[in-house]
């Protein structure tokens, strides 16, 4: 169906570069600093010793529940609030919670940390998505999206390099922090505060009507199909970490493989770009299935190269899916319900890197000793997530037709 010039006038008086300009710098400097911390607490000596392990890891599971808590109160609390100032009370609380860890490394401090972290990333996730998506001119979203993904990668890829000299300077670097934290949310309210958002209408609020996205058929597959790629990308990532257990002889590499992912996801990204924007969606599902599960597979093989061979591949499912998946969650739901659908799609994402996290961790721990070695189980897992990518692509090809969008479209305008 082709557009009429008056739609096509409406679609281009939505986009707002300054907006795009901010919420991409949200996601690098916002990222940038919390990987920093996380990256720095479990080896710097601060306050006079340092963090004990349990603790620590008691703590980043806090991290990850109340981001997942933010994540489900963010369309409840904030419905009729900007996104653009979601994003500045989201980095007030890091702020916070940077200022809590640079007086005190206690237990107690570390555990408020952690929820006041958790609770800015789980604002800011659904945040950051519906600010960009409703911010960039339609035929670029997916380009925004790519974008989006190589600075979020970047700020891991300069965390570690970052936490050293943060680790020297101590608790003043870590109140740097949260003043940089402060002025990038300040800011990205600032510069969004001109984006015209649809909010809901009044009286329209409550749980059950943001859950009622879920009876939407298309936009229950995309949250399936989220759920099974961050699940196969959390698996990935806890291997690697326990890669002295999962794989032995390739142990000694294990810091290589940490930090080859987000590289090869920024070069292929980069690289990759224009390619990515003219492939059919079909090519696409199929493309992240095949690579996404024989790059699983490959990752803990006992060759140094086929396992870089393995990332690579894998780098290139993720390069393809999440950007996208972005933008197929956006295309099932009117405007309105944007920050519903993101909501649900960042408490699907941390629901899905958890669940990697735990089989993961099955995997490798003795209470499993029945299953084959923590190695040959990463590979069953890999063509299992091959299969399961597969399945929910072609479920996403036809659920997601043009049809299911003039549909979302149609809504949009009753309920305006």
């Amino acid at each position: 169906m082709t557009k009429t010039t008056a739609e096509a006038d409406a679609s281009e008086a939505t986009s707002h570069p300054p907006a795009v300009g901010a919420g991409l710098g949200f996601t690098l400097l916002s990222n940038l600093g919390l990987a920093i911390v996380l990256t720095l607490l479990p080896v710097a000596v601060l306050h006079g010793g340092r963090i004990d392990p349990a603790v620590f890891s008691f703590a980043l599971s806090i991290h990850v529940g109340s981001a997942l808590v933010g994540a489900v109160l963010t369309p409840i609390t904030f419905s009729r609030v900007h996104p653009g100032w979601i994003l500045t009370i989201a980095s007030s609380l890091k702020a916070a919670g940077f200022v809590t860890v640079a007086v005190s490394t206690t237990a107690p401090a570390l555990y408020l940390f952690a929820v006041l972290a958790g609770l800015g990333v789980g604002f800011s996730r659904p945040a950051v998505r519906s600010l960009l998506m409703s911010a960039a001119h339609e035929s670029r979203r997916s380009q925004v999206f790519q974008v989006f993904f190589i600075l979020l990668n970047a700020a891991y890829v300069l965390a570690p390099l970052a936490a050293g000299p943060v680790g020297r300077a101590g608790a003043p670097a870590l109140l740097a922090l949260a003043a940089v934290e402060v002025g990038v949310g300040l800011t990205v309210g600032l510069l969004a505060r001109g984006l015209s958002f649809a909010l809901p209408p009044r009286g329209t609020g409550g749980f059950r009507r943001r859950l009622a996205v879920l009876r939407n058929p298309a936009a229950t597959v995309v949250l399936g199909y989220t759920f099974a790629i961050y699940f196969a990308m959390g698996f990935l990532y806890t291997m690697v970490l326990l890669y002295e257990v999962v794989n032995p002889e390739l142990a000694e590499h294990r810091t290589l493989f940490l930090s080859y992912q987000p590289l090869a996801i920024i070069a292929i990204q980069l690289a990759l770009l224009p390619f990515f924007a003219r492939l059919g969606r079909s090519a696409l599902y199929l493309t992240v299935a095949v690579a996404g599960g024989t790059g699983l597979v490959l990752s803990f093989t006992s060759s140094l190269m086929l396992v870089l061979a393995g990332l690579t591949l894998f780098a290139i499912s993720e390069s393809l899916a999440f950007p996208k998946i972005q933008v197929e969650a956006a295309d099932t739901v009117p405007q309105g319900q944007l920050t519903d659908v993101f909501a649900l799609v960042s408490v699907v994402t941390a629901v899905g890197e958890i669940t990697g996290n735990m089989v993961a961790g099955l995997a490798v721990g003795s209470s499993l000793s029945w299953l084959p070695s923590p190695a040959q189980s990463g590979m069953a897992v890999g063509l299992l997530a091959g299969v399961v990518l597969l399945v929910g692509g072609i479920a996403l090809t036809r659920s997601i037709t043009p049809a299911a969008k003039a549909t979302a479209g149609a809504r949009e305008g009753q309920e305006s």
